[in-house]
């Protein structure tokens, strides 16, 4: 029990800082509009997670093999890419104050921005809610015939509420830092989760052999740290960390983060720039 406490804890950590990192940023730029559209791909994701649930034991035939494969890719390149251009976008107009700010705000609600905001909450937290639903899967198929699962269902909502209590207080406590700060903060640890979620799409990737590893196993660290560990399993999720990563996703996860730091710059120094 203290095992699925502990699992459900990390699961929904990193779906409830993407989804919070994403309402506060929304809700200092004063985009009403764009918060409820993160809501709304939140809601649609967990409602789907729990249709999962319902019918886990028809997902058997489905959840394996290469459609399993395919859904891991998409749910961890979409939530790359989304990441990615909602951090340039933010870098670019959230530097802004008072009216201005506002009229930037306006206009991208108007535009399909709101919708790239709620695809990037339903990928995130459908991704994490998948894994969920497969765990607790995997739990009721090793209990003991007419044995209760209600104990193990209750850590991990327990669980579940830690995570997202932990994330409202962590939010709460930067209220008081300045946008400019709170946004250059908040796009960096989207980047470093992009650069999680795209390194384990490329393991993927190289599992399915669509890509070449260059080299199976550039190092291995599983004697300090391995992945499947607690804590190795937290940076795994966070960072994309891999004990014996393949040279292939060393060198994709570089090429990206020095990219996005570099066009980061970039953006932040032209949202700096007065206005014409």
């Amino acid at each position: 029990m203290i095992e699925t406490y502990l699992i459900l804890v990390r699961e929904t950590l990193e779906a409830s800082l993407l989804v919070g990192i994403l309402l506060s940023t929304l809700k200092r730029l004063g985009d009403r509009k764009g918060q409820r559209f993160v809501l709304m791909g939140t809601g649609v994701a967990v409602a789907c997670c729990l249709v999962l649930g319902v019918l886990a034991d028809h997902l058997e035939s489905f959840l394996s093999g290469n459609a399993k494969n395919i859904l891991d890719v998409c749910v961890f390149f979409l939530p790359t890419i989304f990441l990615s251009y909602m951090v340039i976008w933010m870098a670019k107009n959230g530097r802004e104050q008072g009216g201005a700010l506002k009229e930037k705000a306006t206009a991208a609600i108007k535009t399909e921005n709101v919708w790239i905001l709620f695809l990037l909450a339903f990928m995130g937290v459908f991704r994490e809610g998948l894994e969920t639903v497969l765990f607790l899967w995997g739990i009721s198929l090793q209990s003991a015939p007419g044995e209760s699962i209600a104990a193990p269902m209750a850590a991990g909502l327990a669980g579940s509420a830690t995570a997202i209590l932990l994330v409202l207080i962590l939010f709460k406590s930067t209220a008081h830092i300045p946008i400019s700060t709170f946004l250059r903060i908040s796009s960096i640890l989207l980047i470093v989760m992009a650069g999680g979620m795209l390194a384990a799409g490329t393991g993927r990737l190289v599992a399915m052999g669509i890509l070449p590893p260059i080299i199976f196993q550039t190092w291995d660290t599983s004697r300090i740290l391995n992945e499947h560990s607690y804590f190795g399993g937290m940076l795994a999720d966070f960072l994309g960390y891999r004990s014996k990563p393949p040279l292939i996703m060393i060198l994709t996860v570089s090429v990206y983060l020095t990219g996005m730091f570099l066009l980061l710059r970039r953006a932040e120094q032209s949202g700096k720039k007065p206005a014409h």
